[in-house]
């Protein structure tokens, strides 16, 4: 009976757990930097599905402001593409620095977030980060990304 009680709580709180949606991320040709996604942005980029996965195209400068909100919950690494969603310009993706090859263009994941919109608010903007590049791209997009005010970016 133990057993059996024991089985039912770990298959429910295996089963209980929210995942989020898939996500597919495509960059500018030759794009290496910083990937912002800027979340709840009314007039942003409408939202756009492949399937069932989210589309996040981003413009050269690296931000993307959108009409969708969080995606919270459990999900795979993003899939990365160069220009098109196509086999050829699909890039690797990776979640540990360390792990990153040292001269091959990856896309890498970042973190996610949420700021106050100012110290007298209690509303906030929700945010989301990648890089794509080497590893030493990633490192020096990641110190760029920490110096640019998020804030003033989304409305």
């Amino acid at each position: 009976m133990r057993k059996m009680i024991l089985s039912l709580i770990i298959s429910f709180m295996l089963f209980s757990c929210d995942s989020g949606e898939q996500e597919i991320i495509v960059v500018p040709k030759d794009y290496k930097g910083y990937v912002l996604i800027i979340f709840n942005q009314k007039d942003g980029i409408p939202t756009k599905y492949e399937g069932k996965k989210r589309v996040y195209e981003i413009p050269q400068n690296g931000v993307l402001k959108t009409q969708f909100t969080g995606n919270e919950g459990w999900r795979e690494f993003p899939e990365y593409y160069y220009e098109r969603i196509t086999p050829d310009n699909k890039l690797p993706s990776f979640g540990e620095i360390k792990k990153v090859p040292i001269d091959t263009v990856v896309g890498f994941i970042g973190a996610n977030g949420t700021v106050k919109k100012s110290a007298e608010s209690e509303e906030r903007i929700e945010f989301v980060e990648f890089y794509i590049g080497t590893k030493s791209q990633i490192e020096q997009a990641q110190q760029e990304l920490e110096k640019l005010g998020i804030v003033k970016l989304a409305q």
